[in-house]
């Protein structure tokens, strides 16, 4: 996950849907706010703890990259070397199967897929099966789309909700 074994989210155990997190899940350091400078905590995770799945690929240096034209769901561990290699821009989609806007925004994130290719990578992430994640990123509002730019200290801009493609395309040239 993004923690390290410094600092700490909160000074109590985390409470997330009604049960109370291990302590070993609630400490690290937080990213920056939204809008501000992003630094993601790294931790070395060896090449063998994350599996290219359906819609990624792994290069020969062993770094994890989305093909083009697809929306790639990623686990934690899957994320967090995403975001490290990262070489454009990446649009981070947190949802849930029981949600309906997020049903009709993963539909619009696979035409931009489709129409951007190369140039930015889309992912997302059930927050249902990485309840931690979501904690972190305090996820609080469903869908919530997150857009990094290419580069580790740029911009990041977070929005809540049903967003249209215009809208998503503008954040995207915003942190570019």
């Amino acid at each position: 996950m993004f923690l390290t074994s410094t600092g700490s989210l909160a000074s109590r155990r985390a409470v997330v849907r009604g049960r109370a997190l291990p302590a070993a899940a609630t400490s690290g350091s937080r990213p920056s706010a939204c809008g501000s400078q992003a630094s993601f905590p790294r931790r070395n995770l060896p090449t063998t703890a994350t599996k290219a799945g359906r819609g990624t690929r792994r290069t020969r240096s062993g770094r994890l990259v989305c093909l083009a034209g697809s929306v790639q769901k990623m686990t934690t561990q899957e994320l967090e070397v995403a975001i490290s290699s990262r070489d454009k821009p990446m649009v981070i989609d947190f949802f849930a199967t029981w949600c309906g806007p997020c049903v009709m925004l993963s539909k619009v994130l696979e035409q931009l897929a489709a129409e951007l290719g190369d140039n930015v990578s889309f992912v997302k992430i059930d927050t249902d099966e990485e309840v931690e994640l979501a904690s972190y990123f305090q996820i609080q509002g469903l869908p919530t789309l997150m857009v990094l730019g290419k580069d580790k200290g740029s911009k990041v801009l977070r929005a809540e909700g049903l967003l249209p493609a215009d809208q998503i395309k503008q954040m995207i040239q915003e942190v570019s």
